[in-house]
């Protein structure tokens, strides 16, 4: 995986929960590995490989934070450290000059340091790896491949099999794996759920049964996303097109309104990829 520079986690401040950054002006680290600092004499058994981010838990017990630097972390510690991670409103004025003299970013989260965690190891193979899961269906429109996403319940997976009526091809429904490679985004169902559909009534059916051998792919490049909106929503949502970036990748984004007759969304689809290969073949709308 990729070391992720402390510049580009810090722009994630919704996603980490950050409160409050420290980042003094030679910081130019980048990260790699992530530790939660487990404090009092274990502490001194943690080995932080090069290009590591420390996870600070609160010290609320015994005040650490608030008084100043625990007493029992050793200095070899911060040998590595690329940045540290506080799970606490703010940063106290020792951290503060601690993060001046060794030129170390640190920023505060509201979050606990499990929940910090895990979104930073999620960021950190999104971004490194470039690789993410997100729920949806995906499926190749003619030449293009397209992801549909939105709430559960509103009609993905109904739409997606709307489209196979025309002809295209199905790759995977529910937990979709994206991954970059070079300047593009190649989806396919995560091993858990790959192979199956939940169709709605019917419950979780083989995709070979339902579709056909035929009529299924094990992944495809996605060239866009359309974004279904429930109805309710229609008049708050200008159905147009804008962008979205997915592992170091822009793709074009349709924001659509579901209907309760999944063909008519499916129509809408096949209208809007149709307009895309017309612009992928250096046409005009």
């Amino acid at each position: 995986m990729r070391p992720v520079t402390v510049k580009e986690i810090l722009t994630y401040g919704e996603r980490l929960g950050i409160t409050e950054i420290v980042k003094p002006p030679g910081a130019r680290g980048s990260v790699r590995h992530l530790l939660r600092y487990a404090g009092g004499e274990s502490g001194h058994g943690m080995t932080l490989l090069p290009h590591s981010m420390l996870i600070l838990p609160p010290a609320a017990a015994d005040g650490a934070y608030e008084n100043g630097w625990d007493g029992s972390v050793p200095p070899s510690l911060f040998r590595n450290i690329s940045c540290l991670a506080l799970s606490a409103q703010r940063i106290t004025v020792f951290l503060r000059q601690f993060s001046k003299r060794t030129e170390t970013p640190i920023f505060s989260s509201c979050y606990d340091d499990t929940l910090l965690h895990s979104r930073l190891t999620g960021l950190l193979r999104e971004r490194g790896e470039r690789r993410v899961m997100v729920h949806g269906v995906l499926v190749r429109v003619g030449a293009l491949g397209v992801l549909l996403l939105g709430e559960s319940g509103i009609g993905k997976t109904a739409c997606g099999l709307a489209l196979m009526d025309k002809g295209n091809r199905w790759v995977a429904d529910d937990a979709i794996v994206l991954e970059g490679r070079g300047d593009a985004v190649y989806g396919r169902a995560h091993p858990g759920t790959g192979g199956l559909i939940a169709v709605r009534g019917r419950g979780v059916l083989r995709a070979a049964d339902l579709l056909g051998t035929g009529r299924l792919l094990p992944e495809t490049r996605v060239d866009a996303l359309v974004r279904l909106v429930r109805e309710s929503e229609r008049n708050s949502v200008q159905e147009g097109e804008s962008f979205q970036e997915i592992v170091g990748v822009s793709l074009r984004c349709r924001d659509l309104a579901a209907d309760v007759d999944p063909r008519r969304v499916a129509e809408r689809v096949t209208g809007y990829v149709r307009r895309l290969s017309v612009l992928e073949k250096g046409g005009s709308e």
